[in-house]
This record gives structure tokens, C-alpha cells and sequence, in this order.
């Protein structure tokens, strides 16, 4: 039988490398690749509270649908870097994401469906700049004049909503990642 002792700088050695080690493997609270969780953002405006969406959906609907309005909370600037939905349910599928700013477009556009013949009223988002793929930046204590959409084809039964708008974003050189309430859905009655 034999016994092994640690010392105390040898114990403080292991726990320093297991710290490190959850670090690197993303285990000490963060998520996102690895970046840790943020709390500079707000979610404001319609799709905070409730569930947008539409009824009468059917297999091969492609529909747009806009995240939140985003304020920045924080004392400095936001540059904003990704954004994403969280949850997909089955029956639905992300053709893509596209920002666009309200200075550009007739204000915030909610959510429609693409249509081969658009009615009075409609606003193609495919007219106006699209800001994909380009970091925006957003001043402190400022909300966005930036909102994110998705496009996304009904493929089959979708039974469940689709949540959690995730923003991807740098604030003073560290990456940081943060869920934002939202919910859609898609009713097929």
C-alpha cells in the first residue's frame, strides 16, 4: 500500500491547470466557440414579449422574420459580428440571415412571406442594402438602427416554435455572445 501526498504548491499547481484546462475546453461559463456570455445588449420592441408569426402555413412557405431591436446597455461600443437562431424546430430551415437598418428601409419590417406576387404594401427586403457579413457598431446607451432577419423554408410539419436569437459581438478586443428573448411561429392549422 502506498500513499501519495501532495503538497500545498503542488496542490495550487493542480487546480491552476485544471482551471486553465476548463478554460480552454469552454466548461468555466461560456459557450458560443468558447466565448464567454455577454450582457451588453437589450432586446426591445415587438417579439420581446409573445410569439411573432403566421398561420396558415404550408410545406415550401419561405418566410422572413426579424430579430429584436437591440440596445446597447453598456458604457462602451458594441461592434456586432453574427447572429443566429438557436432553436430550429423540425419542419423549418434557414435559408439564410440578412441585417438591414431602418434608415434604408420603411422602418422595422416585422416578418412576411415571400410571395410570387406581392401585394399593395410589401417591402421587399432584397431592394435595400444588406449588411450580412459586415461587423456594425452600436454606441453606448444607443439602440440599433441595424436588425437582423431570417429567411427560412417550411419543409415539413413544424410543431414547436422557433427561439433564441443569439448576437455574436466584440466590446473592448473580447468576443462575447448573447441570447436574446424571441419567439416565432408558424402555425400550419
Amino acid at each position: 500500500m502506498s500513499s501519495t501526498r501532495t503538497s500545498g504548491r503542488g496542490r495550487a499547481r493542480a487546480l491552476a491547470v485544471a482551471a486553465l484546462l476548463a478554460l480552454a475546453t469552454g466548461c468555466a461559463g461560456t459557450a458560443g466557440g468558447g466565448a464567454p456570455a455577454g450582457t451588453a445588449l437589450q432586446a426591445e420592441g415587438p417579439g420581446t414579449t409573445g410569439a411573432l408569426g403566421f398561420s396558415d402555413v404550408k410545406v415550401g412557405d419561405v418566410y422572413r422574420m426579424a430579430f429584436p431591436l437591440t440596445r446597447n446597455t453598456s458604457k462602451q461600443p458594441v461592434s456586432v459580428t453574427g447572429v443566429k437562431l438557436l432553436t430550429i424546430p423540425a419542419g423549418a430551415k434557414v435559408l439564410g440571415y440578412g441585417v438591414y437598418s431602418v434608415k434604408d428601409t420603411p422602418g422595422y419590417r416585422l416578418g412576411y412571406q415571400e410571395t410570387a406576387h406581392p401585394t399593395a404594401g410589401d417591402v421587399d427586403l432584397d431592394k435595400y442594402p444588406n449588411y450580412a457579413g459586415h461587423p456594425y457598431t452600436i454606441k453606448p446607451g444607443a439602440l440599433s438602427d441595424k436588425y437582423a432577419v431570417v429567411r427560412l423554408r417550411v419543409t415539413g410539419k413544424v410543431t414547436k416554435p422557433i427561439t433564441g436569437c443569439e448576437a455574436d459581438y466584440t466590446q473592448a478586443g473580447q468576443t462575447y455572445h448573447q441570447t436574446l428573448t424571441c419567439k416565432f411561429g408558424l402555425d400550419m392549422g
